[in-house]
């Protein structure tokens, strides 16, 4: 690595000179080695070089061009070098840095493939980082090779990456030219991103997870509607709506031990909550007596009072600057916190969810702690 640093001061600060004025001996001598030192260094293994020695080699050919136009015809000789000498040496030089131009020159094109051949050696080995970077690398250059996103793809699923899954899915269908193996691959890649993403949102649906749930069936709805598949059926739908049933349920039984521990104004509020989720998702199949207690809630307790105002700050939110927003959100956050230490669930609860709403203006940087704490905090309630 220092022969290589070295190198590319040697080249980078180097002046070329015009020798056509002057001959010097010394620096006639000087150049010839600093030639010498770059072409040896010209590196024809490291991927990441590659690309840039070529373009190093075409520009040491530029150089000797110019000293075999500007020197050779004016030279005369010198104590440390004959003329003898010195066309054997340029000779040498030229044919030198050509061979390994030549070589640069093919493997530059082929860049992308050295990449990936060290992605699969790297992970033979099991050495994760290095070859999920050679990967990248691979990608890098050529972002429509198959065989790297293919196992790219695989790589992405076994860490349940399935919307960066989703996004490459697209590239290998849409923008690659497979060849009949590929194909197979991408079929059978198909079929495993279908089952394993469907096994992951149910098992969350069945788990009380259903906000989580729900982002992962969203991605399969997707997926089915965009992709040639024969793996999709009405099951991802099914998914959908059993997940928002779940978002919807989880308001109502947070409402309903709110009213067991005399805590009216929460109950009031995660009604409310129910309520507006059950209008924006209509087709929802819920029981009418569900629907009913929350509209018999508004009546009875007058929420839609407490709401309206509840909304009108919903409203100054929306104008307020990032700046502001942020302060809010993350003020939010630590309330938060602090009611859960104190063992006050539901009201630590309701401030999650508040701050949880607000990272919906894609505007303040978001706390992991918030999507972690709802989900703990409704087993907890649960």
């Amino acid at each position: 690595m220092k022969r290589y640093w070295r190198f590319l001061i040697y080249f980078f600060l180097y002046n070329p000179f015009l020798f056509a004025e002057t001959i010097d001996c010394e620096k006639i001598t000087s150049f010839l080695f600093e030639k010498e030192t770059q072409i040896e260094l010209l590196n024809l293994n490291d991927p990441d070089y590659i690309p840039l020695h070529y373009l190093l080699a075409q520009d040491i050919i530029i150089e000797l061009n110019q000293f075999r136009k500007e020197v050779i015809p004016f030279f005369t000789e010198c104590p440390t070098i004959t003329f003898s000498e010195l066309i054997n040496k340029y000779d040498e030089l030229r044919n030198s840095v050509q061979l390994k131009h030549d070589s640069l020159a093919h493997l530059s094109k082929k860049v992308y493939l050295i990449f990936y051949e060290r992605a699969i050696y790297e992970y033979q080995l099991n050495n994760e980082a290095d070859a999920a970077y050679y990967l990248d690398r691979s990608l890098q250059y050529n972002d429509t090779f198959p065989e790297a996103i293919l196992l790219k793809l695989n790589k992405l699923l076994d860490a349940n990456h399935f919307e960066a899954c989703l996004l490459l899915l697209n590239t290998l269908y849409y923008e690659t030219d497979l060849d009949r193996e590929q194909e197979k691959q991408a079929i059978l890649f198909t079929d495993k991103f279908y089952n394993t993403l469907y096994k992951t949102a149910d098992s969350l649906v069945r788990n009380d997870h259903a906000a989580e749930a729900l982002e992962r069936f969203e991605i399969l709805e997707i997926f089915c509607q965009n992709l040639p598949t024969a793996y999709c059926n009405d099951d991802y739908y099914h998914g959908v709506l059993r997940s928002k049933t779940g978002i919807y349920e989880s308001y109502l039984a947070i409402a309903k031990v709110a009213e067991k521990r005399n805590n009216p104004q929460i109950a009031e509020h995660f009604y409310q909550y129910a309520k507006e989720y059950l209008e924006a998702n209509p087709h929802l199949g819920v029981g009418g007596g569900e629907v009913r207690e929350v509209r018999e809630v508004k009546e009875v307790k007058e929420v839609g009072s407490v709401m309206g105002d509840v909304r009108k700050n919903e409203n100054i939110e929306l104008q307020w600057s990032s700046k502001e927003m942020q302060e809010k959100y993350d003020k939010l956050v630590l309330q938060a916190l602090a009611l859960a230490i104190k063992e006050n669930f539901l009201e630590s609860y309701r401030l999650f969810l508040e701050a949880k709403k607000l990272e919906n203006c894609n505007c303040i940087k978001t706390d992991f702690r918030v999507e972690l704490m709802l989900k703990e905090l409704l087993k907890v309630m649960r």
